[in-house]
């Protein structure tokens, strides 16, 4: 079933697997040089999408344009995609762009220039084979779990959606690498796979009573119940 394209570019079509490689292809034609882009959430991996999500980075963004704040660098990339012909706009931290999907319509992409986006990237990646995916749900479960977990050099752990795993006492970077945060905050032989969506999540979690009665009460206890006892 086709879903309804994104909202802040009202002439925008839903992103299908057909069209997204196309989408991609004119959004990095588009985006100034110096600029890449790391695209994130469902968008190619699901058979239909609303938008896409991209994450740039922050200090590209700024080389490009050099302005004194992010807030004007938003402003001047949103100006550089209007003065293409594209329909542009800002809401919050993000720019939406209408770019052209090869079929004769128009996506919307909402681009969010975050510190480090290269890195950010994977932990804005999910496995959609689970049909009941919700990347907030996910992140919400890394939370829960991060709070749950320590480290020789940290006792107390805090997620950071654009950071990675974080000292929640000095706030730094304690490591955003998806495969040694799953060892962390799941088990020693867990990897980035199992992050991968909330079943996966909680099949690692069996190993491990405390975590996995906290993740399966709180959350499975509502929406993934009936789905999780089917898979028994």
């Amino acid at each position: 079933m086709i879903t309804e394209g994104g909202k802040a570019i009202p002439s925008a079509e839903p992103i299908t697997l057909k069209n997204f490689d196309a989408v991609k292809k004119n959004l990095q034609k588009a985006l100034p040089l110096g600029i890449d882009m790391y695209p994130i959430g469902s968008a190619g991996k699901k058979e239909v999408s609303s938008d896409v999500d991209v994450l740039i980075d922050a200090g590209q963004l700024l080389d490009v344009f050099p302005v004194d704040e992010l807030k004007l660098a938003r402003q001047a990339l949103e100006k550089h995609f209007q003065s293409m012909g594209l329909e542009a706009k800002r809401t919050g931290v993000s720019v939406h762009v209408g770019i052209p999907n090869g079929e004769g319509g128009v996506a919307q992409v909402d681009l969010m220039a975050v510190e480090n986006a290269k890195a950010a990237q994977p932990l804005h990646t999910h496995d959609y084979t689970d049909s009941q995916m919700k990347g907030g749900t996910l992140h919400a479960m890394w939370a829960d779990l991060a709070n749950m977990s320590a480290t020789p050099e940290a006792e107390s752990l805090m997620m950071s959606p654009y950071k990675g795993l974080v000292n929640r006492e000095t706030k730094e970077l304690v490591t955003n690498n998806k495969d040694e945060i799953a060892k962390i905050i799941i088990g020693p032989s867990a990897t980035a796979d199992d992050m991968g969506n909330p079943t996966k999540l909680l099949k690692a979690l069996e190993p491990y009573p405390k975590k996995y009665d906290a993740i399966k009460n709180k959350y499975m206890a509502t929406e993934w119940t009936q789905k999780w006892q089917n898979l028994q």
